[in-house]
């Protein structure tokens, strides 16, 4: 894959350049498991619509084996089940606590983990703007893996790391969206005793491609180094090569000042598969599914500095293993999660706005593009309340 993320490298997905598609290109989650299972390392994840990675098969290499259509999760969707209770909670360590998103949940799980000479994968943001999947095995390095990242990690070879772990009877613990969840589970084909995953709620993945650029415009060629999130504090820092503060919105103080995060929240640079995500459901994937605990009742009082997590326990493994973290836990319905969360009900529709940008977007680039969608949105609203006054004349 080109590093290269000049915009002239972010083109219109052109399916039809694909000699073989493994799955619907527009189905394609973009989990990499494909690449992962190649016997012969022929798949490469070149980027497609709006820079997001797709495969792509060197065909004088490939044996034709088959490999990669079989453990494809479009191709043979892994089962999904309603969680069997909710919790609301937080770390009971208050420094880990107050240096974690949300509720440090992530946190919890990862310690308990490590502390039981298990090993676990997550996503980091590296220097040079790298987002990606790496494996933990120490206590030490766990803070790398802090911090709400909203963008679609690269998975590299994570799979085939896991695997061998597990094979070798290694207590592993694997957090990802639902898609790369899936991904994961169809790579390995059977189910581990060892293996505990943790799917976060996820809204949608803008791509690697569009961060990078859009970073290196606020940060006037400099940026090194981006955060995403500071607990409850929704403000996108990046850093220069000296750590040094350069860039700084907050998305709760200024809606629409940071082009990454407006697009994001109203979801115009999504993945396809994104608009039609099976995964958007109460129904879910993995041991446990973990995220803001949005629209919960006034009778729990908390600490609200750092937010509160939702637990989702799927199974009866995830269950226990959630039970003996270090973590206060709250029992809460089922419902009360699903209400609070709108992507534990549906996923982001594809609507007429949504299709502008992403046609556009390549012509007038994305601040245009998008204030040209959200200005047909404000008149919209300015046009039928006008309307809706005069009727009430």
């Amino acid at each position: 894959m080109n590093d290269g993320f000049s915009k002239r490298n972010i083109k219109p997905y052109n399916y039809e350049s694909m000699l073989h598609q493994i799955c619907p290109p527009e189905k394609c989650t973009g989990c990499q498991a494909c690449a992962n299972a190649c016997p012969k390392s022929c798949i490469s994840m070149q980027r497609g619509k709006l820079g997001h990675l797709y495969p792509f098969i060197d065909e004088s290499v490939c044996i034709s084996c088959g490999l990669c259509e079989k453990v494809c999760q479009v191709n043979h969707p892994v089962p999904q089940v309603r969680p069997l209770i909710a919790y609301a909670g937080w770390h009971k360590d208050v420094e880990e606590y107050h240096s974690s998103t949300s509720g440090g949940v992530a946190a919890a799980l990862s310690q308990n983990v490590i502390s039981l000479d298990g090993v676990v994968y997550g996503c980091v943001s590296f220097p040079g703007l790298q987002i990606k999947h790496i494996r933990v095995d120490k206590a030490e390095d766990l803070p790398l893996l802090k911090g709400s990242k909203y963008v679609q990690s690269n998975m590299g070879d994570v799979y085939k790391w896991v695997k061998k772990d597990l094979i070798a009877g290694t207590l592993v613990l694997f957090t990802g969206t639902p898609c790369q969840i899936a991904g994961l589970k169809a790579f390995l084909r059977k189910d581990y005793d060892n293996l505990i995953t943790v799917d976060l709620i996820c809204h949608g993945t803008p791509s690697q491609a569009i961060l990078y650029q859009h970073l290196q415009k606020v940060g006037k060629g400099n940026a090194v180094r981006v955060q995403f999130r500071n607990g409850n504090d929704m403000g996108l820092r990046v850093f220069d090569k000296d750590n040094q503060m350069i860039y700084y919105s907050n998305v709760w103080l200024s809606r629409y000042k940071d082009n990454y995060y407006s697009t994001f929240i109203d979801g115009y640079t999504y993945r396809e598969s994104c608009y039609q995500c099976p995964f958007a459901q109460p129904n879910r994937c993995s041991d446990i599914t973990i995220g803001d605990f949005w629209g919960i009742g006034k009778d729990l009082v908390h600490d609200t500095v750092n937010g509160l997590s939702v637990m989702l326990p799927i199974t009866y493994k995830g269950h226990e293993f959630l039970k003996s973290c270090n973590l206060n836990l709250f029992e809460r319905r089922v419902d009360e999660a699903v209400c609070g969360n709108d992507q534990l009900r549906k996923p982001k529709e594809l609507d007429v706005r949504r299709r502008f940008f992403r046609k556009y977007y390549h012509i007038f680039g994305i601040g245009v593009t998008y204030r040209l969608c959200e200005f047909d949105h404000i008149w919209d609203k300015w046009f039928w309340s006008r309307i809706k006054r005069k009727f009430q004349k």
